[in-house]
């Protein structure tokens, strides 16, 4: 076809040059021989055509570059920036709209790592986002906050397809970033604006009537006019204005509609209603026409007018002479005391009314309060299942009981060594699980003093106790309808653990300095790094409440017993930290992966982690190497015989290495992977005490 188009052109180009050379008028001299003759037509139809040519070639030139520079003109000032980035996220290409947008010139931008400008969390999904559009080749979109030069920030939507360039056919990802703060703000706006208008209509001491203006349909009602004809909402929805007995007359009622919806405004001053209980009011009648999306809404707002026009009648009844003037000053002051008395009543409703709104209102505060302290929490908890790594048989029974259970409001218990990821478990539970819309409150058992983790668990009123200076919404009742993880419950001291019990199994509690009952319904999921059986002979744990949580537990394996999954964790973590910090790993020794593949791990995934963290910032080649010998330390002399006996012996070891410290940086506990206070407790109960030949630290 390209052939044919191509001699098709060269034919009328020929045809061109021959019209243009008769209409030149050129004669050869007749006296030259034909062969001559024809070399001398054929060179001066030649040199015509090339003149044509170049004349087609200079036309196409002109529009190439006006075409050129539109496409620049698009391309540079789109309303969103557009950028190409390689497989490892680095620029490669933007639009001048793109530059502005990080506040960076092209040439500083070009080549550097996209993921620069957000957080590490943001980050994260970036690449993950990157991995999906290379992977599976289709559109993919995804949403971060990307942070400016200048340290502004906007939250942006980015739209990416896999392309192409090259004679190398370089794989590369084409995406436009668009700030959609603007759209964002409005529609908090409309949410606000549409929220309060919903308080307004509920909380109005007049009946409110919505109407389709198409149908006569009535599409929303108030509970003030529910109240004032004594119907239902399910009553009065979806049927039609003279479909509900209201009005005495159909007709009449269809009228009154037709009158609604052709004037657009209508005003009745006193209009007879009937009441399902068939009682007669008068009621003023507004209403008016609007346009709300297109669509058009009769808003009616009701006012019972009946002992105002009964006091009315009574008071303008004609009497003639003495007789009138007596009914009057009669009648005067009972119609009087009614009207103060109906007055009084409306005042004690609205009062009441709006107390319970504003209680409602102060514990819907209270409780978004409550909810956005974990907001960020729950963010970065949205991709769960990215952080539980690895391919061993114990991971996948883990996973297999966790998701047979997470479907049902059943309690939780998670068992297994410290950091072997007790709270990932957890979160992937709540996740899978019908309340997964609402956030997973955590509360550290461990982390907080007995004498706060009443007030923490179950809150508090102001003055409940010295400190107590405001009202505090407990994470119980913040978790309503939702799910509470309690880390470390076998830290919890024995007096919180009869009122958890009384939670657990009735769904009620009290706040501090209150004897309201509040009743909630939360789902548990309790972790643990403690045998709670030796608790309970010990004495320090309650048996009731063990046979409570012990509903379905579930055992994460230690890391040890995991030796499988090590490979891909260590993958992970160097190329995790190695972004992180700008380096490039390519390769990990196989001599390396087998120390690790060998060492026991006493503080689990959380040590492991540390290890390659600690590794990668002082690694100097392409070559991941140990900055850390894990041959004597643990592996060599890890202790045999009892559990209390090789966690004893572990306790000492590094309370050996670091003088008998605890707290901070260079303490036992930071090396075992504990919180201080738990390691205190552990050595409380395992009878370790400082020798009197170290000093206290």
């Amino acid at each position: 076809m390209k052939k044919n188009i191509e001699k098709d052109r060269l034919t009328i180009l020929r045809e061109r040059a021959e019209t243009f050379l008769g209409q030149k008028g050129c004669q050869l001299n007749d006296n030259l021989p034909d062969e001559i003759r024809k070399i001398l037509h054929e060179l001066h139809t030649h040199q015509i055509e090339l003149v044509l040519q170049n004349e087609e070639l200079l036309e196409t030139h002109i529009k190439l570059e006006e075409s050129r520079a539109l496409y620049v003109d698009l391309y540079d000032y789109a309303p969103v920036g557009y950028f190409s980035f390689n497989v490892k996220g680095l620029v490669l290409a933007a639009n001048h709209t793109g530059c502005r947008q990080l506040g960076l010139e092209k040439d500083t931008l070009l080549n550097k790592s996209f993921s620069f400008f957000m957080s590490q969390d943001d980050a994260d999904l970036f690449y993950l986002h990157l991995q999906k559009v290379f992977t599976t080749g289709v559109k993919q979109s995804c949403s971060l906050k990307i942070f400016q030069k200048n340290g502004n920030s906007f939250h942006a939507r980015l739209d990416s397809i896999p392309s192409s360039r090259g004679s190398g056919k370089e794989r590369l990802c084409r995406t436009t970033v668009t700030n959609v703060n603007e759209s964002a703000e409005l529609e908090e706006a409309l949410k606000v604006s549409e929220t309060r208008y919903r308080r307004l209509f509920e909380a109005a001491r007049e009946g409110i009537l919505i109407l389709d203006a198409e149908t006569g349909q009535i599409s929303d009602v108030n509970p003030f006019l529910m109240e004032m004809l004594d119907y239902s909402h399910e009553e009065l929805s979806g049927k039609k204005l003279w479909e509900i007995g209201c009005f005495q007359d159909m007709e009449a009622s269809k009228g009154v509609f037709e009158k609604l919806r052709s004037k657009g405004f209508v005003r009745y001053d006193n209009l007879p209603l009937e009441t399902k209980n068939g009682r007669v009011i008068a009621v003023e009648f507004i209403s008016t026409l609007y346009l709300v999306n297109n669509h058009k809404v009769i808003q009616c707002h009701i006012r019972d007018i009946t002992r105002r026009k009964l006091y009315k009648e009574n008071s303008w009844q004609p009497y003639a002479g003495k007789e009138r003037r007596v009914e009057e000053r009669r009648t005067e002051p009972r119609m009087l005391s009614e009207s103060l008395e109906y007055e009084k009543y409306e005042h004690q409703q609205t009062e009441e009314t709006l107390r319970k709104a504003l209680e409602e209102i102060e514990t819907l505060k209270d409780r978004l309060v409550g909810e956005n302290i974990y907001f960020h929490q729950q963010i970065k908890k949205k991709h769960l299942f990215d952080d539980i790594i690895g391919q061993s048989d114990g991971l996948k029974y883990v996973l297999y009981r966790a998701e047979q259970v997470a479907p049902i409001d059943t309690t939780v218990l998670i068992l297994g060594e410290t950091g072997t990821g007790k709270e990932l478990i957890a979160a992937a539970i709540h996740q899978l699980s019908p309340r997964r819309d609402r956030p997973l409150m955590t509360v550290n058992c461990a982390a907080l003093p007995a004498n706060l983790l009443e007030s923490e668990l179950f809150g508090r009123e102001k003055g409940a106790f010295t400190g107590a200076d405001c009202r505090q919404i407990g994470r119980f009742e913040i978790a309503d309808g939702a799910t509470l993880c309690l880390d470390e419950i076998g830290e919890l001291p024995l007096e919180m653990q009869a009122k958890l019990l009384r939670v657990i199994q009735h769904g009620e509690f009290e706040r501090l300095g209150s004897s309201k009952t509040i009743k909630v319904d939360v789902r548990i999921i309790a972790t643990t790094n403690r045998n709670l059986e030796d608790e309970i002979e010990t004495g320090r744990f309650r048996k009731d409440l063990f046979y409570r949580l012990n509903v379905f537990p579930i055992t994460v394996p230690p890391l040890r017993r995991r030796s499988e999954d090590i490979p891909i964790l260590v993958q992970t973590f160097v190329e995790r930290y190695a972004r992180k910090l700008g380096k490039q790993i390519t390769s990990i020794p196989k001599q390396t992966m087998k120390i690790l593949q060998e060492y026991p791990w006493p503080g689990n995934i959380r040590e492991l982690e540390s290890i390659i963290e600690r590794s990668v910032i002082l690694c100097a080649g392409p070559g991941f190497q140990l900055a850390d010998t894990l041959t004597s330390s643990f592996s060599e002399s890890f202790p045999t015989g009892t559990i209390k006996d090789m966690e004893r012996q572990l306790i000492l070891q590094a309370l050996s290495e670091t003088g008998w410290r605890i707290e901070g940086k260079d303490g036992a506990a930071r090396v075992l992977g504990l919180h201080p206070s738990t390691l205190r407790a552990r050595m409380h109960k395992l009878s370790i005490v400082r020798p009197h030949s170290v000093s206290p630290v």
